[in-house]
C-alpha cells in the first residue's frame, strides 16, 4: 500500500514539473517566433516602386533674357549746335510726326553755308564772263573749262553745306514712326557736334526678346526652333514662339551668344520693354529611360537607381541625359521587367531585403 502511494506522489510531481517547464519554455518559444518576425521586418526596408519605360524625351535649354522694342533708330542733327528744346523722356510713347527736339545751328555752320553760297555765285559769274570772252576769241578753251570746273566744285560744296544744316538757323527732329523713346544721349541746353546721336526710338509694332545662350551650347540652337517663355514677374502666362535669329558672335558684356525672338505687339500684351524673361528652347529629342526625379541618387561613383529583383535591392548605374517635368531621362542597363524604387531608396544598399507598401 505504501509503495502505491509513493508512485502516485512521484507521478504527480512529474506532471507538475512538466507543466511548469512547458509554461516557462512554451512562452519563450512563442515569444521567440514573434521576435523573429519583428526582426525580419526591421531588417527589410519599406519602399514604393514603379515600372519605367524608354521614351522619346525632349531635349531643352533653359535660358534667360530681356524684352526690348523692335528695331531701334538713332536720331540726331546733321549740323552742330545747341539743343534748345527736348520734348521726350526715356520710355515715352510717341506717334509719327511728334516733335522730339529742336536745335539752334552753330554760327560756324551758318558762316560756312554763307561762304559756300557766295563762292557758288562768284563761280557762276566767272563762267558767264569766260563764255562772253570765248565768243570774242579773248579766252581760251582751257580757261572756259576751268571756269566750268570751278562752278561745279562751288555748287557741290554749297549742296554739302545745305545738307549739313547751315542753310537754316534752327532745325527740329520729328518721330519718323510710332515708337517709344529708348535712350537719350543729350539734354536740353547741351551743345552737340554734327551727326551726334541725340536720342533713340524703337518700333512698338513689334517686340524683341533677346536670350543669352552659353557659347558651348549655341551649336544646338538654330533659327526656327520652338521656344516657350514667360516674364519672370509673371510665370503663369507663358508665350509660345520660335527663334527668329541666332547671332554668331559672343556678346562682350554678357559673354553669351544671343538668340532673338520677334513678336507682334498683340501676341504678348503682358510684356513690356525692359522686363526679364525665362525661356525653354526645344533643341531636339532623344530616346532614354524616363525615371522620376526622386528615383535617381548620386554619390562619388556617379548617378544610380535601385531596381527590385526577388525581393532585394539591386543598384544600377545610370547617366543623366535630360531633365524635364519632374523626371530624368537616363541611360543605363535597366531591366524593363523590374520595378524601380521611387520612395525609400535613400535607405537602401546593394542586396538589402525590401518590402513594398504605402509610405
Amino acid at each position: 500500500m505504501m509503495q502505491k502511494i509513493v508512485v502516485s506522489v512521484i507521478l504527480s510531481v512529474g506532471v507538475l514539473a512538466g507543466g511548469v517547464w512547458w509554461y516557462m519554455h512554451g512562452n519563450k518559444l512563442q515569444g521567440g517566433s514573434e521576435n523573429s518576425v519583428t526582426s525580419q521586418d526591421e531588417a527589410s526596408v519599406l519602399i514604393k516602386t514603379q515600372l519605367v519605360a524608354q521614351q522619346n524625351l525632349p531635349i531643352s535649354l533653359t535660358v534667360f533674357g530681356d524684352v526690348a522694342t523692335g528695331k531701334v533708330v538713332a536720331l540726331g542733327f546733321p549740323q552742330a549746335g545747341q539743343i534748345t528744346q527736348l520734348s521726350a523722356v526715356v520710355g515715352q510713347l510717341v506717334h509719327k510726326g511728334y516733335l522730339l527736339a529742336t536745335i539752334t545751328s552753330d554760327p560756324n555752320a551758318q558762316t560756312a553755308y554763307a561762304q559756300a553760297t557766295s563762292a557758288a555765285h562768284f563761280a557762276r559769274s566767272e563762267l558767264q564772263r569766260n563764255l562772253e570772252l570765248f565768243a570774242l576769241q579773248l579766252a581760251t578753251q582751257s580757261q572756259l573749262d576751268a571756269a566750268r570746273k570751278a562752278l561745279q566744285d562751288a555748287e557741290a560744296n554749297l549742296e554739302s553745306q545745305k545738307k549739313l544744316g547751315g542753310e537754316a538757323s534752327a532745325a527740329s527732329i520729328f518721330a519718323p514712326f510710332d515708337g517709344v523713346v529708348t535712350a537719350l544721349a543729350a539734354g536740353q541746353g547741351d551743345r552737340v557736334q554734327a551727326g551726334a546721336t541725340i536720342l533713340q526710338v524703337g518700333h512698338t509694332g513689334t517686340l524683341r526678346v533677346q536670350f543669352g545662350i552659353e557659347p558651348a551650347q549655341s551649336h544646338l540652337v538654330r533659327a526656327g526652333m520652338p521656344v516657350t517663355f514667360f516674364a519672370v514677374q509673371d510665370p503663369a502666362k507663358t508665350i509660345a514662339a520660335k527663334i527668329t535669329e541666332l547671332q554668331n558672335i559672343v556678346d562682350p558684356k554678357t559673354q553669351l551668344v544671343n538668340a532673338l525672338v520677334e513678336l507682334p505687339l498683340g501676341a504678348a500684351p503682358n510684356l513690356v520693354a525692359g522686363m526679364r524673361t525665362q525661356g525653354v528652347i526645344q533643341v531636339g529629342q532623344r530616346q532614354a529611360w524616363s525615371v522620376p526625379r526622386q528615383a535617381v541618387l548620386s554619390d562619388d561613383k556617379g548617378s544610380y537607381i535601385f531596381q527590385i529583383a526577388q525581393g532585394k535591392a539591386s543598384r544600377v548605374e545610370v547617366e543623366k541625359l535630360i531633365e524635364s517635368e519632374g523626371a530624368f531621362g537616363v541611360t543605363g542597363k535597366l531591366d524593363p521587367k523590374l520595378p524601380v524604387v521611387v520612395l525609400g531608396n535613400y535607405e537602401l544598399q546593394e542586396g538589402m531585403p525590401v518590402r513594398e507598401g504605402a509610405r
